[in-house]
Formats: structure tokens, sequence, C-alpha cells
């Protein structure tokens, strides 16, 4: 008699990377992995139109993807529902190049492998955290503390912008400058920070460029002609990532999934039949 065995063995594998949320809106996403290794996932993001709408977790879109809106009246308030669904296959980046600095990255890549006695699949979802405390730590701070200063953090942060932005004109052939000035420009634009007052700097970021084009007066027969509104549109990206940080503690996250056969290894906060379960916000 012959007997042929096929063991289905499950890995899944979740990272959630210094995320820092304190939360309003929810979303749930729903994975299910098929035994052929595709999988079905699914976004359900409920809450106000400003939250539903505002892209501070944009759902995929694209001929994998389809989505449905609802609205439900409740109480006095209306409650949007957007759904979005899709099968695919392999690994899945969500993210697109040109805002991959700004968006919340969370690549998940799904494996099946054949094997003599079983078949392995391999589930690893990563979102990538936002380094807050790295960038501009007071910022961080201040979101854990609802009472304190709001904008005491508001140098640090423009510093690490126009930081980052010098190093991206650097790195371009077309803008960039002798080495030497690059780091005279960024020491000045630190220690006029460092002499500006909170108050004073939240009026003058009103118009960015013309603090920048202000700040970089000094170096004004050394500099090229225009790299002050250079240096002023390499900072929006930067901003947006700012903004972006500090409207994402307004959402939280519940991750489902299933797996084909046995949970041979997994980091889920609970398991509840065949579900895997984690809740981040």
């Amino acid at each position: 008699m012959n007997t042929s065995i096929n063991i289905k063995h499950s890995v899944f594998f979740f990272a959630l990377i210094g995320i820092l949320f304190t939360g309003c809106v929810e979303t749930i996403i729903n994975v299910r992995v098929h035994p052929d290794g595709r999988y079905t996932m699914g976004f359900t993001t409920k809450g106000d139109s400003t939250d539903v709408f505002n892209n501070d977790f944009p759902h995929p879109s694209g001929p994998d993807w389809t989505t449905h809106v609802s609205k439900e009246k409740k109480e006095k308030d209306d409650i949007w529902t957007m759904s979005t669904q899709g099968i695919i296959a392999g690994s899945y980046i969500f993210t697109s190049r040109k805002d991959s600095l700004v968006a919340l990255q969370h690549p998940i890549q799904v494996e099946r492998k054949e094997g003599y006695f079983a078949t392995r699949y391999t589930l690893r979802n990563v979102f990538v955290g936002r380094q807050v405390y790295r960038k501009y730590p007071a910022f961080g701070q201040s979101l854990q503390e609802s009472d304190s200063d709001s904008t005491r953090w508001l140098d640090e942060a423009f510093n690490y912008m126009c930081s980052q932005a010098i190093n991206n004109l650097q790195n371009d052939p077309a803008t960039s400058i002798e080495e030497g000035l690059a780091e005279r420009v960024e020491n000045h634009i630190r220690n006029t920070l460092a002499r500006v007052s909170q108050k004073e700097l939240f009026n003058e970021l009103e118009n960015k460029q013309a603090f920048i084009d202000q700040t970089l007066r000094p170096f004004s027969r050394d500099l090229p002609l225009g790299y002050g509104t250079l240096l002023s549109k390499a900072t929006d990206a930067y901003a947006e990532e700012l903004r972006l940080t500090n409207d994402l503690q307004d959402d939280q996250f519940e991750y489902r999934v299933i797996m084909p056969g046995m949970i041979s290894f997994t980091n889920a906060d609970t398991i509840s039949g065949d579900t895997l379960k984690w809740s981040f916000g």
C-alpha cells in the first residue's frame, strides 16, 4: 500500500518597528493565504470623512484591487467606511518610489515551498517605524505629553529637514556645491535656529522661503543663484513626512491572518481559532 503524506506548515512573521501611535481611526487588515500560495488581502478603515480620506494610511489601488466606500449615520455623526480587497501573490510593496519617504512602509511577502513531506508557507509583513526619536526626539516626546508646549520641538525638526535637504542636493551633480561650503551652510542654519525662540520660529516659518533666503544671506556671494529656492523645495518632502507622522498618532490598526495548515511559528499577540491577531495603536 502506498501512502502519500502532505503536511502543511505555516510560518508567520510580523514586525512593528518603533511606530508611535495613540489612535482613534481604525484600520483592520485581513490576510488569508490560499493553498496555492496566493493570498487575499483586505483593508477596512472606519472613521469620519477627514480621517478616512486624508491618505495617512492609503489603501492600495490599481488593477489588482477593488474599493468600496459607504456611509452610515451614527447619532449626529457620519461614519465612513472604506474597504479595499485584492488577490495577489509573492511580494507587494504598496508604496511607490516617489512617496517612499513620506508614506508608512508595510511591505508583505508570502512564500510557498513544497517539500517531500510538507508544504511550507511563510508570511512576513514589516511595518517600518517612523524613527521619530532618531530624527526629532523633542517632537517624539511631545506626542507623549499632551499638555506640553506644542512648538518646543520646531527648531530641532526644521534643522533635520534642512540637513536632509542639503544632503539630497549634494547627492545630485546638478545641485551640489563645494563640500566645505555645504558644511558651513548646514552649521549656520543649525546655529541660527538655536538662537531663535520657538515662538519667533513658528511665525517665521509661515513663509519658509523668506526665512531660508534670510538665513542664507551671509552666503549670497558663494552660493549659486536660486540655491535658497532649491533648498526650500527640497525640505517639502520632509515637512510632509513630519505631518504624516503627527497624523498617524490618530490611527489604530488590527491585523488578522489565516494561514493554511498548522502554525509552526508566529509572534501574534493572540490566536482565536484559526485567526492570528495583532493590535497596535
